[in-house]
């Protein structure tokens, strides 16, 4: 009510109050009554614009929160989204704010760096890794803002050694907060694997196919070259001296046919007729047989360890136990004084594995690549051709065969067979 209005009703009143007969009392307070009401009126339809404009507010209040609940939802959706990608990613994903702080790592980070997520995430870079891990300087890059260029990275860990591809990136063309280094690792060690044996495949394919050429092409002039040395070796029956000297070239033919027949078979593709096949009956046959054999030796002790008492695979049991044979003997002929040859059988996923370890003298990095290959050997007796034997026997069977090898303490040949082909 305004104060004018106050005003008028209090005269209105006081002049009824003050009146000399009814008359006028009547007269003045229907002067006020009448004004009462007018202001009555005005509040009333003050009060239904309040009430038109309260309910036109509540609904554009309950549109704005329809919305904002919206993009609530959708936010929470795109945040899953994003935080699943980057939990399933197969690469590592580090992000280093401005400030060195570390506000992503992802689980793919955590396998290939080997360290936990609650080590690392919301700490200082610095606190677990040395400014140059990633191959550059982290400070220069935060401080100038500066991608760095595709960079390989070398981890030594207690299994095995891992090389890592790092790939950095600068983001900046957002809030400060967001801004920093994003490095993105991808584990190699698999890849550089495969084409390690894709190589191994393509050279000893060249190899198998160049042996079988040459040794057709040694095995008829051999033959003539024994045929006539037998002759002399007859005809020189009185002459002891010289006959000896045809025996040597007898012998020495003989050597050679045996080489070239190991080529020819070599080079030969291995046909599998696969059966049912326990393994653990395979292996301890094979172990039986040998420790019969006198040329296996007595200083040598073989533990094995079965993951189960029978194990039945699709495979050919004797090309596999020809297999098994040459890794065994491998093993103990690099054993030169006491030691052991341990065996294992067991099962991961859906492979087979077998592994064959022993405690000699083990075999130099720049020989572990070359170790299938027909023909290289680091023994004084010896033709090269068990071990690449071997491997084209489990390639045979859609397994592989890997090595790890630490000279001094020994080497381990691990053999996977695919439960299903």
């Amino acid at each position: 009510m305004s104060e004018s209005l106050i005003h008028q009703l209090q005269a209105a009143v006081d002049k009824a109050l003050q009146s000399k007969n009814t008359e006028d009392g009547l007269k003045h307070l229907a002067t006020a009554f009448s004004l009462f009401s007018k202001e009555t009126h005005r509040l009333e339809n003050a009060y239904m614009m309040l009430q038109h404009r309260f309910k036109a507010v509540n609904n554009e209040l309950e549109k704005t929160n329809l919305e904002l609940r919206k993009k609530i939802s959708d936010l929470g959706v795109v945040s899953s989204y994003l935080d699943n990608i980057l939990k399933n990613i197969s690469q590592g994903i580090v992000f280093i704010d401005t400030d060195g702080i570390v506000t992503t790592f992802n689980p793919s980070a955590q396998k290939i760096l080997e360290k936990d997520e609650s080590q690392v995430l919301f700490t200082s870079f610095w606190n677990n890794f040395a400014d140059d891990f990633f191959g550059f300087s982290m400070k220069t890059a935060l401080t100038l803002g500066l991608s760095q260029n595709l960079s390989y990275l070398t981890l030594n860990s207690l299994t095995e050694k891992k090389e890592i591809e790092v790939l950095t990136s600068f983001i900046m063309n957002c809030p400060k907060p967001y801004q920093g280094v994003a490095v993105i690792l991808r584990d190699i060690t698999e890849v550089q694997k495969l084409q390690l044996i894709a190589n191994r495949n393509d050279r000893m394919k060249e190899l198998g196919e160049m042996a079988a050429t040459v040794a057709h092409e040694i095995r008829n002039p051999l033959g003539g070259i024994r045929g006539y040395a037998s002759l002399l070796y007859r005809d020189l029956e009185n002459s002891k001296h010289l006959q000896e000297m045809a025996s040597f070239i007898i012998e020495g033919t003989k050597s050679l046919e045996r080489l070239v027949n190991n080529v020819l078979h070599y080079s030969r593709p291995i046909i599998l007729a696969p059966s049912q096949t326990d393994l653990v009956d395979l292996i301890k046959e094979l172990i039986k047989s040998l420790k019969v054999d006198p040329s296996f030796p007595s200083n040598i002790k073989v533990d094995l360890h079965l993951s189960q008492n029978n194990f039945v695979i699709l495979v050919d049991k004797h090309f596999l136990r020809s297999a098994l044979l040459n890794l065994i003997v491998n093993a103990y002929q690099a054993i030169q004084d006491d030691g052991t040859i341990t065996i294992s059988l067991l099962q991961q996923n859906n492979f087979c594995c077998i592994s064959i370890s022993d405690t000699g003298q083990g075999i130099a990095d720049k020989d572990l690549e070359k170790i299938f290959s027909p023909f290289f050997t680091t023994k004084q007796k010896g033709n090269g051709l068990g071990l690449s034997e071997s491997y084209k026997i489990i390639q045979a069977h859609f397994g592989s065969i890997d090595v790890r090898s630490q000279v001094g303490k020994g080497t381990t040949f691990t053999i996977n067979l695919p439960l299903k082909r």
